[in-house]
């Protein structure tokens, strides 16, 4: 019977011993400090894509209400409510659909009594903007025209303010 030894332990060969303590720590320590940086970066990236996401949900929201409103023969509302981070949606006087707005600020909404209606033509009640922010400050404005209800996002201000 025969035995073969894989590898002989001799003091030059370090092919077959694993890593030291100092060594680990150091490669622990480069990705710690890489982590920390990239953080704050990660975190407003995010804040970012929220706030983007949330200004295409609200501006499709205002075009469905539109678009329901002429093919239903119904008039449609949407109700902003800022101080609760929240707009609600209704079909005559039933409420068809509320959303609570999540890490975004709705911070100002300019429409008479927080709310705008749309007539059974698909016209609405007034034109007007929503103010959203992210916790870092960024601002998208969702920005309807009167009469012809032209929607659009925009990182400026409207230029009548």
């Amino acid at each position: 019977m025969k035995y073969y030894l894989s590898s002989s332990k001799n003091s030059n060969n370090r092919s077959n011993e694993g890593y030291t303590l100092l060594e680990l720590m150091v490669v622990v320590s480069i990705f710690s400090v890489l982590l920390i940086t990239s953080y704050k970066g990660l975190v407003i990236a995010k804040e970012n894509l929220d706030l983007n996401r949330t200004a295409h949900q609200l501006e499709a929201t205002l075009k469905e209400c539109q678009s329901f409103a002429m093919y239903t023969g119904s008039y449609y509302k949407v109700k902003f409510q800022p101080a609760i981070n929240r707009y609600q949606v209704f079909r005559e006087t039933e409420l068809i659909n509320s959303v609570m707005l999540e890490n975004i600020i709705m911070h100002d909404v300019n429409f008479t009594d927080n709310e705008i209606y749309f007539y059974k033509t698909g016209t609405p009640s007034m034109g007007g903007t929503v103010t959203l922010k992210t916790k870092n400050g960024r601002k998208l404005y969702v920005i309807m025209t009167p009469v012809t209800a032209r929607t659009r996002i925009s990182a400026k201000p409207p230029e009548n303010w």
